[in-house]
């Protein structure tokens, strides 16, 4: 069986060669599983393209590399990588060796229980900075109140099935989120325990500017969870307004209000209020479903037919 493993390199210059030799020594004990090692490197400044040239050279049977143009995010180098793959599974693992490769074979067992499309590492300790350990538990927690169908052990650990990792590069949309794709195709996905190892070189590359981008352009481009509580927050404040401006006119008939103009003011600006934010819940409902098309997202994915 072919196994396609796939390698986003961003500054990997001191570990690449070790992720290498790593994942080759995993493979050894493994004979049932013919490896394809794919390196997209994604221009981070370093020297990692001159030492993927070096690997490809030397095992050109098993290794081929991918330079982008500039740097187009780790999600979209994965996409790449998806698109010039051949194995029957694919394995996305990061490049700084925080993930042990001899895992990749816990993501295969786990997968053939149920034939799942997806399988997920789970990481039951992370060892990242106190900084990041922290960002990214709290975005774990918003996207699992934003993206319910996310699944919650997602991780960059993961085995995707040949079906679905080939659908992936069709899929268009204004920010890529491999994660949120993968829950649009598919829910037959599991997750199994996998080691979480400290960085062996540099620092990781989101900052807190990075990760509040990155936060903001999920819950934009696939939740729609903003624009509903526009929508919903929109129609209390438009029934609310109403309600008021009926009492301040029985308020006026009754004489409980002598100031003159003031009934008028207050029912012009309140129901004024109200209808602007009505009707920009109403587009943004159109704006949403306008993104939802233009997202190419398919109708449906068929992977198994028995007759």
């Amino acid at each position: 069986m072919m196994l396609s493993v796939i390698i986003p390199v961003y500054n990997g210059e001191k570990t690449i060669e070790l992720l290498f030799s790593r994942i080759l020594n995993a493979f050894e004990k493994h004979k049932d599983f013919k490896p394809e090692i794919i390196f997209v490197y994604d221009c981070g400044g370093d020297n990692s393209w001159e030492i993927i040239k070096k690997i490809v050279s030397t095992h050109k049977n098993i290794a081929q590399g991918i330079r982008l143009s500039r740097n187009f995010g780790q999600h979209n180098a994965l996409i790449c990588g998806f698109e010039v793959a051949s194995g029957d599974f694919v394995v996305t693992i990061d490049e700084d060796l925080q993930q042990d490769p001899e895992d990749i074979f816990k993501l295969i067992e786990k997968q053939e229980e149920d034939n799942y499309d997806v399988v997920y590492g789970k990481f039951n300790t992370l060892n990242h900075s106190v900084f990041r350990n922290i960002t990214s538990n709290m975005l774990k927690k918003l996207l699992k109140w934003g993206i319910p169908d996310l699944h919650p052990d997602y991780s960059a650990f993961r085995l995707i099935k040949r079906e679905i990792y080939q659908t992936l590069p069709k899929l268009e949309n204004s920010y890529s989120f491999l994660d949120g794709y993968l829950t649009w195709i598919t829910s037959h996905v599991s997750s199994t325990p996998v080691t979480h190892k400290y960085r062996q070189d540099g620092k990781s590359s989101y900052n807190l500017k990075r990760l509040i981008e990155h936060s903001i352009n999920i819950f934009v481009t696939f939740s729609n969870l903003p624009i509903r509580i526009l929508t919903f927050s929109s129609v209390i404040v438009f029934f609310a307004t109403i309600i008021y401006s009926a009492i301040i006119v029985y308020q006026r008939f009754v004489g409980q209000i002598s100031i003159p103009g003031y009934a008028s003011l207050i029912i012009t600006l309140g129901l004024g209020i109200g209808a602007i934010l009505l009707g920009l819940g109403i587009v943004g409902e159109y704006i949403y479903r306008i993104n939802l098309k233009t997202t190419k997202r398919p109708k449906y994915l068929s992977i198994e037919r028995k007759k």
